[in-house]
């Protein structure tokens, strides 16, 4: 039975004390990605910090839940925080939890511990794995109107109908640090609406519970200015979708695998077996790391977007993967820059695919192919899939997911995804009325 030490349920308990929290949301991670939860108040933290709490936990299969199941939510004392947006008082906290079976084992279906298996792994191999994710997304009058709130593009300072996003994103960054979560840089992005706000490097199951905060964070601090704020992939045709370009570095013993940059590559060979693994495996994850219909219209779309699983020192907009130059004297930031994923993804099930790739090519030392410098290089068998039902043919083929997944569980995720496919297969849009309602 999983149990919390004294000493953290104390100082919890403290804080949400002299803060005066009356009411705790308990929040959790369903396959799919969407952050679902519940609410206690003060008089039952202390037993739910020691005891967990029963919940229908079928709610933990997102679109394919079916029967009730009983399961036990169990918060994790390190994940509490005061919610920034919510009255003084009585304040409001969070408290990411894990998903126990009603035995006290973890659950095969929650995504956190799916990514703490891959991070016992690591460990296994005295291996830290470190991630910093670039998130993209727009800020919009309304979800009806779909217009974005401003004509801003790339790092515009001054806007010429005023400067509400500078607002919304400083309001955002300090809400973020007041919850623990450490900013590198914040700015507007290329397209009208757009921003990026870069998380700090940390460490995988960090950063994923920083990434489902910051969706929320983001959302809330847009709706008390009347502004919606949407993470899809490609909401705008005529615009540049949004990505989450993840930079990834592995540390053995305090040190960076990946500095050891005599290599015409950048990094070490450890570091190209990871980065070969990556891309060898890229298109067998895209499923979770691109999981949604739109996630294709952005990679599909002729912009910033990769379009092939290859790699460069050279940043371009083709690439999977940048292996940036780095710095002399600053060898300790090596590190390679995944392109692929977008911020609609399930962050612990696209970092468990990312671990478990990287690891088997080191495991079994795959070979880092050419660079592609420019766009004769590219080889067409090499070009990322261009929408979902492909993926999902892909999907039912390869064994490497269950590698990420178990059986039991890879089946109901891709059974969720077929939904979505085959619901999208039907739908005729708009497209095609305006182009063949006279035939």
């Amino acid at each position: 039975m999983k149990n919390n030490n004294q000493e953290s349920i104390n100082y919890v308990l403290n804080q949400a004390s002299e803060n005066k929290v009356k009411f705790i949301r308990l929040w959790f991670t369903d396959l799919f990605g969407n952050i679902k939860g519940f609410g206690i108040t003060d008089y039952e933290f202390e037993k739910v910090l020691k005891e967990g709490i029963s919940f229908d936990g079928s709610s933990i299969f997102g679109t394919e839940r079916s029967n009730e199941t009983e399961m036990i939510a169990f918060p994790d004392p390190t994940t509490f925080e005061i919610l920034p947006w919510r009255p003084d008082e009585p304040s409001v906290a969070k408290i990411n939890c894990d998903i126990l079976k009603k035995d006290g084992s973890p659950s095969n279906f929650d995504s956190r511990n799916i990514l703490k298996k891959k991070v016992e792994d690591l460990i296994n191999n005295s291996l830290n794995f470190y991630v910093a994710p670039e998130i993209e997304y727009f800020y919009l009058e309304s979800s009806e109107s779909m217009k974005p709130i401003d004509e801003k593009t790339y790092f515009d300072q001054i806007g010429i109908h005023g400067d509400l996003g500078s607002d919304l994103r400083r309001n955002t960054v300090l809400g973020l640090e007041k919850m623990g979560i450490p900013i590198q840089k914040f700015h507007h992005e290329v397209s009208p609406g757009q921003q990026e706000i870069s998380l700090r490097y940390s460490d995988s199951v960090t950063i994923a519970d920083s990434i489902q905060t910051f969706k929320i964070i983001v959302k809330e601090i847009a709706m008390l200015s009347n502004v919606f704020a949407t993470f899809m992939p490609k909401p705008f045709e005529e615009f540049e979708g949004n990505g989450m370009h993840l930079h990834i570095s592995l540390f053995k013993d305090d040190k960076n695998l990946f500095s050891q940059n005599s290599l015409k590559s950048g990094i070490s060979k450890e570091g190209e077996y990871f980065t070969a693994g990556l891309l060898k495996h890229a298109v067998d994850f895209m499923v979770i790391s691109n999981q949604w219909v739109n996630s294709y219209k952005r990679i599909a779309a002729d912009n910033e977007s990769p379009s092939h699983i290859s790699w460069s020192n050279i940043p371009n907009n083709f690439n999977a993967i940048t292996i940036p130059q780095i710095r002399k004297g600053s060898e300790d930031s090596s590190r390679i820059e995944f392109r692929i994923p977008d911020p609609g993804c399930n962050p612990y099930l696209t970092f468990a695919a990312i671990i478990t790739a990287g690891l088997k090519g080191m495991k079994n030392k795959y070979k880092l192919e050419k660079p592609s410098l420019e766009i004769t290089d590219l080889i067409p068998e090499n070009s990322i899939p261009s929408n979902l039902g492909i993926v999902l043919d892909h999907s039912r083929k390869n064994s490497f997911l269950k590698e990420v997944l178990s059986e039991e569980v890879l089946e109901i995720y891709i059974k969720g995804k077929e939904t979505e496919w085959n619901a999208f297969s039907k739908y005729v849009s708009g497209f095609e009325l305006n182009n063949w309602l006279n035939l």
